[in-house]
């Protein structure tokens, strides 16, 4: 899964870094997803520019100016047959937080009639988004992020809580070699990021997680098909 699509290859969250992510060999790329002020879905990870305004305070136009693309030019321009993680960002503290999962319901009317069409999933580290996704969007797998501040197993207990169908784990969350067999028996797929070491893809495919997020997708997959 490209992060971001294959951002040492072109600038992240574009089309460019999405298509350069699939002709490495990526089967899926993760992107961001936010609101901005006429409420289109735009894909960006920061809550605001380079220059520090919020993303909330400016159109799509104002955006496109920037660089910035809407979520369904983004779509447009995918390769067919790959698959998608949107990431939903809606972080208390940051200026587009919103507790009535808005954010939720643009992303369900957007993905609902592409269900089938193309792999897909989508993520938060926010577990009453995770919970919002998994509520409104049936059929595509919702997953619950966490950082290595947080144990894997409370995580994948956080995780069912909340109605999640994938753990996605830091690299370096702690024991997460030792329970990847936990988390599937709990009824958990376990998605990793960011790899970017061959080294650690290859160990944590062999302890069998389901998918490896990186920032160099060509590397991890000439790493795994050698392996």
């Amino acid at each position: 899964m490209g992060h971001r699509g294959a951002p040492s290859s072109a600038p992240e969250n574009t089309p460019d870094s999405f298509t350069a992510a699939a002709a490495a060999g990526a089967e899926w790329v993760e992107l961001d997803v936010r609101r901005c002020r006429d409420d289109t879905l735009i894909v960006h990870h920061a809550p605001h520019t380079r220059e520090g305004v919020p993303l909330l305070k400016l159109d799509t136009s104002a955006l496109a100016e920037r660089g910035i693309w809407t979520l369904d030019q983004v779509f447009a321009e995918l390769p067919p047959g790959l698959g998608v993680d949107v990431e939903v960002k809606n972080l208390p503290g940051e200026p587009d937080h919103d507790d009535a999962q808005r954010v939720v319901g643009l992303l369900t009317d957007f993905l609902a009639p592409l269900i089938g069409r193309r792999p897909l999933m989508t993520s938060s580290f926010n577990p009453l988004t995770v919970q919002a996704l998994a509520a409104s969007l049936a059929g595509v797998p919702a997953g619950l992020l966490h950082g290595p501040g947080l144990r894997v197993d409370a995580a994948s207990k956080l995780a069912l809580q909340f109605g999640a169908d994938v753990l996605c784990s830091h690299l370096d969350a702690q024991p997460l070699d030792e329970t990847v067999c936990a988390v599937h028996h709990a009824g958990l797929a376990v998605m990793v990021w960011v790899v970017d070491n061959p080294i650690d893809a290859v160990r944590l495919a062999d302890a069998g997680v389901d998918a490896l997020c990186t920032n160099d997708p060509e590397q991890l997959v000439a790493a795994l098909r050698d392996r």
